[in-house]
């Protein structure tokens, strides 16, 4: 079953322009749903697709001002996908996103080369910028403070949503909150570090346990975000040294399987709130602000035992 498209606009006094319409198709759940909120909150019209199968669907089905593809996914690959919409003739534009670019492929075969091509991991700045050299000035969205958006999944009804526009409300005179993400995944740190960074917090990023519980070591932070299974120290050995060590920083576990029986098991490892993934920004910012709220901002702190 396919979801109903419901275009955004763009609403100003005078008139209603239909915003840009983008295809966006990633078989990472988590980070189709980040990259998501970042165009639409960009006043782009977002549709999303969890596989190139499904995105050459939606294509077949609707009309697009750009499609953003991922290159290696289930049943039908960003390569694969372009050469579809290539040998269709489809007047679209390309940006193709991935880890490692299948550069002998294409410069096998020319035709296939993207009008873009972004690697992961990538930061908001870079998406939208690929976003704006590819549309005509004429698809770019304008400023506007009446910004309707939404975001549709075509090969999932139960998972729309709409995303509100993200206002970040700065302290005067007080210094950003410090936050450590740390997660082995550098694409799901980055869009985490680039969400935070949305909201105003200060971020900084490690790519484990290990390396989290060295930079906690070095520096006072005001909050924790931590995965959970990591290599050289997972998240839960992570939080039982900070807890031996009784440093007070508050913790959240954003983690695609939490450890609820460890939790049970031994209380003193529970973090101070939890984020299953995959979670949206608006989860992510919502969680933050309540533990900091509840914590009362306190920096991180070592105790002699």
């Amino acid at each position: 079953m396919k979801a109903s498209i419901m275009p955004a606009l763009l609403e100003t006094p005078s008139e209603k322009v239909a915003a840009p319409r983008i295809l966006l198709v990633d078989d990472d759940t988590y980070i189709l749903k980040l990259v998501a909120e970042v165009l639409i909150s960009s006043g782009y019209s977002v549709d999303t697709a969890r596989d190139g199968e499904a995105g050459w669907e939606a294509l077949q089905d609707h009309q697009y001002d750009l499609l953003i593809t991922d290159n290696k996914m289930p049943k039908v690959t960003g390569l694969a996908l372009i050469k579809k919409v290539r040998t269709e003739k489809m007047n679209l534009p390309i940006i193709l996103v991935s880890g490692t670019m299948p550069m002998e492929e294409l410069n096998r075969q020319a035709w296939l080369f993207p009008d873009v091509t972004l690697h992961k991991p990538f930061t908001n700045t870079e998406l939208l910028n690929a976003v704006k050299k590819v549309l005509p000035a004429a698809k770019t969205p304008a400023t506007s403070a009446e910004l309707f958006r939404d975001c549709a999944l075509v090969d999932d009804p139960l998972s729309q949503d709409k995303a509100a526009a993200q206002v970040t409300i700065r302290n005067q005179g007080k210094p950003p909150r410090l936050i450590l993400v740390v997660d082995d995944d550098q694409d799901l740190r980055q869009l985490s570090m680039d969400a935070l960074a949305g909201f105003g917090y200060a971020v900084e990023g490690v790519k484990d346990g290990a390396a989290g519980w060295a930079a906690l070591q070095a520096k006072n932070y005001d909050l924790v975000i931590t995965d959970n299974h990591m290599p050289n120290m997972t998240g839960l050995e992570m939080i039982a040294k900070l807890r031996f060590a009784r440093m007070t920083v508050p913790i959240i576990m954003a983690t695609g399987i939490l450890p609820t029986q460890e939790f049970a098991s031994n209380p003193r490892l529970k973090p101070d709130a939890t984020l299953q993934r995959p979670f949206s920004n608006d989860a992510l910012r919502e969680t933050v602000k309540k533990v900091l709220r509840t914590d009362g901002g306190g920096q991180t702190a070592k105790m002699e035992l």
